[in-house]
């Protein structure tokens, strides 16, 4: 205690330290918010235990105490409150104390200084520690990292950040819910909704357990951040999102505070991913406003889905493609921007209904004459009103109904075998690797948004895997790993092989089930035929037919 207070500049006209013994009816505990705070996590337990010591050992360490009076009849505890309470149970009459003459500064910075160094320290109590001695006592990082030796500078980076951490985030890790490496994950989160989803990840996950560090970790950085690379708009504009600025210097991109941010691989990260939505909208809106300035067409909305249904990384309609997309019928696979020629301008602008994404379209048959001079037949023979076309989707339509009756019929008969976190692992590694479309169907298929709001929550679904038992996870793992395959293309001749072999190691009859749904076909295509032909109006003989009048 005696390095505590030497620590601390006491001015000019300090006397030595003196040791004497004080009535503690003399003495009264601290009134700061520092002991408040500490007093009210006092382990009852601990301090019974202290004064049984007391009582045998009595007290060695002195308290710090100062005059409350001139006349120095009473005192205030600035340092051992606990050894003083302890005493009074203990039955003392006096205790060892050392008196000085502090103002309120020095006396907090002692308490500060003294709570920061016990044992057991919550590390929120840390964080409001270290910020205090920064606000009211003129200390910067290096002044910390002077005062407290052991500290690293990331070490005390950490810890002033925990104190971004929400309320239910902070009773969270006060309950013991989050030890302090999974709070300050959470705390790196700065849109408050955000890290409460977060913190409802973590601590309600599979089973009611709570994750681990690593597992937390790995979920924050897939679900709570983004890289910059993959962004679609400009991250040097500084007035896309005014409040934001540029990418380059936010405080939010994990490159620019490493102390925080050293276990993410790659600097540009972003982790606010509002402020990255919010940006890709503006991003969007921009250059719709610029297409349509330049007199482009931009497709949104219902006119977006008839061109592009299943998103725009599915096969379009209408004759379009992607202006990006490689043309596998140019022997050197160039793009369809190369094969029309570097200043190109495309005439159709689509916005993505899955995304939301603007792509450029050309569309082949207005530029056929230039694909053919280069070597390359534009398609003519897939638009989407055409009998072949017609014929193709309803065979696909056919061959998924097929393909999902199997599905269902190996769902029903799930192996029990891999277990535990193992299992939890190889669920979430499937649904990562899963397609966008793949996910939608898992999400709709698993009941965890209906079939209009799928594709709007399919990126916010993944922590669903936490809530499944054992028993889902096998069947959940099994659907991943043959989802793909359920859906059948117009334009594909593949078997799914994957779906079929599993179907016949469940022992599961495909023929019964495909001469079933042909069965079911055949007879809709009889009472169809036999409601056409009694809703049809009676023939008129030729010799008795009316003349029309004409008015």
């Amino acid at each position: 205690m005696d390095t505590v207070v030497n620590n601390i500049n006491l001015g000019a006209n300090q006397v030595p330290l003196a040791i004497c013994l004080l009535q503690l009816s003399r003495i009264k505990p601290s009134a700061t918010d520092v002991q408040k705070r500490r007093r009210a996590r006092y382990d009852q337990t601990a301090l019974k235990e202290l004064a049984d010591n007391i009582k045998v050992m009595q007290v060695i360490e002195p308290i710090i105490v100062r005059p409350t009076d001139a006349s120095a009849e009473s005192f205030e505890i600035v340092a051992g409150e606990r050894r003083w309470l302890a005493s009074k149970q203990a039955g003392l009459e006096t205790v060892p104390a050392i008196v000085r003459t502090l103002d309120d500064s020095q006396v907090l910075e002692i308490q500060l200084v003294e709570n920061l160094q016990r044992e057991g320290l919550h590390e929120l109590e840390e964080a409001e520690g270290y910020e205090t001695l920064m606000t009211k006592h003129g200390y910067d990082i290096d002044g910390l990292l002077v005062k407290f030796g052991k500290r690293s500078r990331p070490y005390i980076y950490g810890r002033l950040k925990l104190l971004a951490l929400d309320k239910k985030s902070r009773e969270a890790f006060y309950q013991g819910k989050l030890n302090a490496s999974t709070a300050l994950l959470l705390a790196r989160i700065p849109v408050p909704a955000l890290q409460n989803k977060a913190l409802k990840d973590i601590t309600e996950g599979w089973n009611g357990a709570i994750m681990s560090v690593r597992a937390a970790a790995e979920h924050v950085q897939q679900h709570y951040m983004l890289r910059l690379k993959d962004a679609p708009f400009d991250q040097k504009q500084i007035d896309l999102v005014p409040a934001a600025g540029a990418c380059g210097s936010c405080p939010k991109r994990t490159g620019n505070q490493p102390e925080l941010f050293g276990d993410v691989k790659g600097a540009d990260v972003c982790t606010d991913p509002e402020c990255f939505a919010a940006k890709r909208s503006a991003w969007y809106v921009l250059i719709e406003a610029r297409a349509k300035a330049e007199g482009r067409k931009v497709l949104a909305g219902e006119d977006a889905k008839r061109i592009a249904p299943y998103g725009v990384d599915s096969s379009l309609h209408g004759g379009y493609v992607k202006l990006d997309d490689t043309c596998y019928q140019d022997a050197k696979h160039r793009t369809y921007r190369q094969l029309l020629g570097k200043d190109f301008k495309a005439e159709t602008l689509l916005q993505d209904p899955k995304s939301g994404q603007i792509v450029e379209l050309a569309k082949l048959s207005d530029h056929a004459e230039t694909l053919k001079a280069k070597g390359v037949r534009a398609e003519q023979g897939r638009s989407s009103g055409s009998d072949g076309e017609r014929q193709r989707q309803k065979a696909a339509k056919l061959e998924t109904t097929f393909r999902e009756r199997v599905f269902n019929a190996v769902r029903t008969k799930t192996p029990g075998q891999l277990g535990g976190e193992d299992l939890r692992l190889v669920a979430t590694v499937l649904w990562h690797q899963a397609g966008h479309d793949e996910r939608v169907r898992l999400v709709t298929l698993w009941n965890w948004a209906d079939k209009k709001k799928a594709n709007d929550v399919v990126h916010q679904s993944a922590g669903q895997i936490g809530k499944l038992s054992e028993e889902q996870l096998r069947r959940f793992v099994l659907d991943c790993a043959l989802i793909d395959e359920v859906r059948a293309h117009a334009y594909s001749t593949g078997k799914p092989t994957k779906l079929l072999d599993a179907a016949k190691r469940s022992r599961i009859d495909t023929d019964a089930i495909r001469k079933a749904l042909k069965d079911e076909q055949k007879a809709r295509a009889t009472a169809k035929g036999s409601t056409k032909t009694t809703s049809a109006k009676p023939a008129v003989p030729k010799g008795k037919q009316r003349k029309t009048k004409v008015a």
